[in-house]
């Protein structure tokens, strides 16, 4: 206990010298955000968009990402053996990555996001992770990295600095992150949770030079803090009081968004919990958007419809739910505050009553779009 306070108080006294020499400065909205100060824009979210996916229909998806350098988001589709992209500029689709294991074949892709050489990387079916290279015409997979389970890869997150990535195997006894070398694809090391009943988003802190990763227990949610250079657990945060935990997303001020049933605020710096929001469950992948600087989950509210979740990221106050039937993990791109989720087909002979019907697409899935009025 006594080294983790020493812990903490290293990094608060860090993150206050941080904080003291950080001046706002005025930004164009789209152009350029300043890390740890939010340009918040507090005008409603409305659904506006629903995109149509080729091909087989969105039985099984995972996450998404918005990828601000490229202007693409991506997304998990099993049911197509792929990456989708979408033109974020435009909001179409725009093509996809092949050669995943599917719905079958352990499951995958998974967890995914793409690093500054504009690769993408992809938990897979199988225990492997892919690698992308989207400089390619067509990207195509590059790179195959088994990670040494049974079953899939998931999560990851990426360590720009030591150019690490830090991948979870939720579904190992017991559960492991492995970290991998951006650079040579060399697998780093391998870190077990005996305790964890899963394993699930990573995220890097620049500020603290630190991943937090969301460990689901018996307890509850635990956010491991894992140091890059030594590839051990420094910290371990508990949040909550039931056995959870699934997204996990770092917004400004040090503040963590915990998904653990509900969007739990969490102080980075001490693992204290600034706030529990009530009025949205947290669903499974969380998102902090620098250019609105607000959190978004996708949930039910408290009457058990399904919600795009808006939650301010100053204050960790709960702000706004869009009825979004359907809506499946949020993403969305600063530059111009679109927000994406991915949307389900509906089951094989069930009414389609996805907001997909909205825009006349029916029985396949989609990616609604949202943005603010």
């Amino acid at each position: 206990m006594n080294a983790k306070r020493s812990w903490s108080i290293v990094l608060l006294s860090a993150v206050l010298l941080i904080a003291a020499r950080q001046t706002p400065i005025a930004s164009p909205r789209g152009q350029s955000f300043i890390p740890g100060i939010p340009t918040v824009i507090k005008t409603s979210v409305v659904l506006t968009k629903a995109i149509a996916i080729p091909g087989a229909p969105l039985a099984s998806t995972d996450l998404i990402w918005a990828d601000e350098a490229s202007k693409r988001v991506f997304f998990s589709d099993r049911s197509n053996f792929a990456v989708d992209i979408i033109d974020a500029a435009t909001d179409t689709y725009a093509g996809r990555v092949t050669g995943f294991a599917g719905a079958a074949g352990g499951g995958g892709p998974n967890g995914l996001l793409v690093t500054p050489d504009n690769k993408l990387w992809a938990g897979d079916g199988n225990s492997l992770v892919q690698v992308v290279d989207l400089n390619l015409n067509p990207p195509r997979i590059i790179q195959s990295i088994n990670v040494g389970g049974s079953n899939r890869a998931d999560e990851l997150g990426y360590d720009p600095d030591d150019h690490i990535i830090l991948i979870g195997s939720d579904r190992e006894t017991p559960p492991f992150l492995t970290a991998i070398s951006a650079d040579t694809y060399r697998v780093l090391a391998k870190i077990p949770f005996p305790e964890a009943s899963g394993m699930e988003q990573p995220i890097w802190d620049d500020q603290l030079h630190r991943f937090f990763v969301n460990v689901p227990t018996a307890r509850g949610a635990e956010v491991a803090a894992v140091d890059p250079k030594t590839l051990t657990v420094a910290g371990i945060y508990p949040v909550g009081s039931s056995a959870c935990g699934t997204g996990l997303t770092l917004g400004p001020f040090q503040r963590l968004l915990v998904a653990c049933g509900s969007p739990f605020i969490v102080n980075a710096v001490n693992g204290h919990v600034i706030n529990t929001v009530t009025d949205v469950g947290s669903g499974d992948e969380v998102w902090y958007n620098a250019g609105d600087g607000q959190f978004y989950v996708t949930s039910t509210d408290r009457s058990g419809a399904t919600v795009l979740g808006v939650i301010d990221g100053q204050t960790g106050a709960w702000r706004q739910n869009v009825v979004a039937p359907g809506a499946r993990n949020p993403a969305a791109l600063a530059s111009n505050n679109h927000i994406y989720t991915v949307v389900r087909s509906p089951a094989a002979g069930t009414a389609d009553t996805t907001l997909c019907t909205q825009f006349n697409i029916r029985d396949s899935g989609c990616v609604g779009v949202f943005t603010h009025r």
